[in-house]
């Protein structure tokens, strides 16, 4: 009888377990994202060395995060992003260092019409496609900035076993910070607060609050970080106990930073009020003084994050800046000159006049000039061909795209592509 060599009987051996474990993983990772979606109903997909798998909770098949997958990946797990439309999306990597999860969008308001206009444009997805996208983004649940990242942490420690807090898992804060942000309870002598009997916030409340109306993130968190090492701060008693003066603190500083900075900065009203009772009614959630400090550093960043991305450019005026935000949000749909004089209700002539007056160019120029900067992202991001992108942007044909490509651009779309390729930008 033929007997197998025995180093080839052990490599069969061998494979067939390895390759056995590996099904199993596998079938398990797929199972955990059925089971993650229809507990949570938040969309999830499985990926393997960067390489799409599977999805769930998703209106069709397919990778569903070839936008964001490359903004999430080459940082450490956990990881966060934040989309121009405030949804998050978190990944998180696996103990093997080969598979990874990648969930979202997650807003903390309700899904408006904009959110599902730049979902649509993000992920290049035909506009007859409107309300199958709106029944898929109000079918999730609301979760505010600091619940996704907690869920991202708990994730993190299911699938490796490591305990982070959310200093570790995404360096956000730090104790010194957290005093100085407004958690001051009752540390001192009643001696020490008599000798403090003035409060201390208000100069640093300002300035936080004038940095949140700037929309101004990165200086917001320098200023906060920066206040740690040098302001002394003194607030009130307002409870009893120190967690019910920590919530005290937590409501008046977020309605304090929605009215005073929010609204002022050019938030929606009705939004800001919506994003403050979801942060006030989390915090009455909260059972640790912890928790509510990092609670209290999310909060402040996600309202100067929201105000940046509402914010009037300068010199521009609301009119126009309507406008502009007008034509973006439908830069994937056959938009005309016409259109935007009905949707701004003024005449013509006078809306072409204050388009001159405030860009140096005309509607028309406009509408090319953002089709040609979307053109330039998906060149450089994705794989869509001329031909799906000049489709997607309604440019009257690829050829036609191609020429108003190379006559503002200086180059060819292939040629574009090609060099940002070439120097992996």
């Amino acid at each position: 009888m033929y007997k197998l060599p025995l180093a080839l009987y052990c490599t069969i051996v061998y494979n067939y377990i390895y390759l056995s474990t590996e099904a199993r993983f596998m079938e398990n990772y797929q199972n955990f994202c059925e089971i993650f979606y229809a507990s949570h109903y938040l969309p999830i997909a499985l990926y393997e060395e960067d390489r799409f798998v599977c999805a769930s909770g998703f209106y069709e098949d397919g990778d569903p995060y070839s936008f964001v997958f490359s903004k999430l990946t080459g940082r450490k797990s956990p990881s966060v992003y934040v989309s121009s439309d405030t949804g998050y999306y978190g990944l998180v990597r696996c103990g093997d260092g080969l598979h990874a999860f990648v969930l979202g969008p997650a807003y903390s308001t309700p899904v408006t019409e904009e959110f599902i206009r730049s979902y649509i444009r993000k992920n290049m997805l035909p506009i007859s496609h409107c309300e199958k996208i709106a029944s898929f983004l109000r079918s999730i649940p609301q979760y505010t900035y600091n619940q996704f990242l907690n869920l991202l942490v708990f994730l993190h420690y299911t699938f490796t076993g490591q305990k982070l807090d959310m200093v570790q898992a995404f360096g956000i804060t730090d104790t010194q910070f957290q005093e100085v942000i407004g958690q001051r309870h009752i540390q001192q002598s009643f001696q020490e607060w008599e000798e403090h009997r003035q409060h201390g916030t208000y100069h640093f409340e300002q300035q936080m609050l004038a940095l949140i109306r700037d929309g101004n993130v990165e200086q917001l968190e320098q200023f906060l970080l920066a206040a740690a090492n040098s302001t002394r701060t003194q607030e009130g008693k307002l409870a009893e106990t120190p967690l019910r003066q920590a919530k005290n603190i937590f409501i008046g500083l977020t309605t304090m930073v929605g009215k005073y900075a929010a609204i002022p900065g050019g938030l929606d009203i009705e939004q800001t009020y919506r994003l403050i009772d979801t942060y006030i009614q989390e915090c009455e959630k909260l059972q640790s003084e912890d928790a509510i400090k990092n609670l209290q550093y999310n909060m402040p960043m996600d309202f100067a994050r929201r105000v940046a991305q509402q914010k009037l450019p300068a010199r521009i005026s609301r009119e126009v800046y309507a406008c502009m935000q007008f034509i973006g949000s439908h830069i994937n749909e056959p938009v005309q000159v016409e259109d935007i004089v009905a949707f701004s209700g003024m005449s013509r002539a006078y809306l072409f006049k204050r388009f001159h007056q405030e860009l140096g160019i005309g509607i028309s120029a406009y509408i090319l000039q953002c089709r040609l900067r979307e053109a330039k992202f998906l060149l450089r991001y994705t794989n869509k061909s001329l031909g799906e992108i000049s489709s997607y942007l309604c440019f009257s044909s690829q050829s036609h795209f191609q020429t108003q490509f190379k006559k503002n651009v200086g180059q060819t779309p292939a040629q574009y592509r090609k060099r940002r390729q070439d120097r992996k930008e």
